[in-house]
């Protein structure tokens, strides 16, 4: 046997491709750029393994890219993973930053919106720290942080710019109909107070 052939072997061998592959190649193929077969060859992927989450994908079912080992794999697919990513990038843009303790919470309550198989621990209600782990290796350019309270003390403290694009936030929040308080009516710890818990919502 060829040395070549020996590559092929242990690299389709069940547990041991990339997932970071697994995901280029699915997208090359969806997108019409390579042929499974090479695909398969180029991200050095079982092409079992890919035609089976093509299918899923065309088929409207989850995609797992993770390597199958056990009961283990990913709870979201590449798109639900994409909107999660942008909730917590969005509520970071509104002054409104997520820990991970909050960041596991709305994990959790995510899966359990669109009904996902998943292992989370449901008495905690909270995706676990494998999960964190895993995700966050995932998606590097992601950071999370203790925020703090946007309370009336820290504002005065905001310099200029800041504390137009605290406004600028709220007031996109009011044409949205998240808020209802009028701006002229409320000072900057109530309009703090209610920016916090509408952010809250995903």
């Amino acid at each position: 046997m060829s040395d070549v052939e020996n590559d092929r072997r242990k690299r389709k061998k069940k547990g041991t491709w990339d997932p970071t592959n697994m995901r280029k190649a699915v997208e090359n193929v969806i997108n019409n750029e390579m042929s499974a077969r090479q695909a398969a060859d180029r991200y050095q992927v079982p092409r079992a393994t890919l035609n089976d989450r093509i299918s899923a994908i065309k088929r409207g079912k989850e995609m797992f890219t993770e390597p199958l080992m056990g009961r283990f794999r990913n709870t979201f697919s590449l798109e639900h993973e994409k909107i999660l990513v942008g909730h917590v990038k969005d509520l970071a843009n509104r002054l409104m930053p997520l820990n991970r303790k909050e960041f596991l919470y709305l994990v959790f309550q995510l899966a359990e919106k669109l009904k996902l198989p998943h292992q989370f621990n449901k008495e905690k209600k909270s995706a676990g720290e494998n999960f964190y782990y895993s995700f966050m290796k995932r998606h590097s350019d992601l950071s999370l942080r203790t925020p703090e309270s946007t309370s009336l003390m820290r504002a005065v403290g905001f310099n200029r710019p800041q504390v137009d694009r605290f406004y600028e936030c709220l007031e996109t929040l009011i044409q949205r109909g998240l808020i209802s308080l009028p701006i002229k009516y409320g000072t900057a710890m109530r309009l703090a107070l209610v920016l916090s818990k509408n952010m809250r919502k995903f």
